[in-house]
């Protein structure tokens, strides 16, 4: 059985907001957790290919340096009628 890391922060995903509406019908409010390294269930393909390099970089002590919160950054959808904004923040 795969078990969390105790070495990799966790990592929370938060819809943060919607233009339009989500086509698998995210929320906005939503929280997925990347837990120890592992991925969160409910996340959606194109969601989770969003996420997945900045929640690595955060996951592992990186920062985004434009961003003015060194534990956070805020990520897109690639559907640009129907955008999804999401919220990346190591905790």
């Amino acid at each position: 059985m795969t078990r969390p890391s105790e070495k990799i922060p966790n990592v929370k995903v938060t819809v943060k907001s919607i233009k339009g509406k989500c086509s698998l019908g995210h929320q906005v409010g939503e929280e997925f957790l990347f837990e120890g390294g592992l991925a969160p269930g409910g996340l959606c393909t194109e969601g989770m290919l969003t996420v997945i390099p900045a929640a690595r970089t955060l996951m592992f002590g990186g920062t985004h340096f434009w961003e003015k919160d060194k534990d956070a950054i805020s990520v897109c959808c690639p559907d640009a009628e129907n955008l999804v904004v999401f919220e990346i923040r190591r905790i």
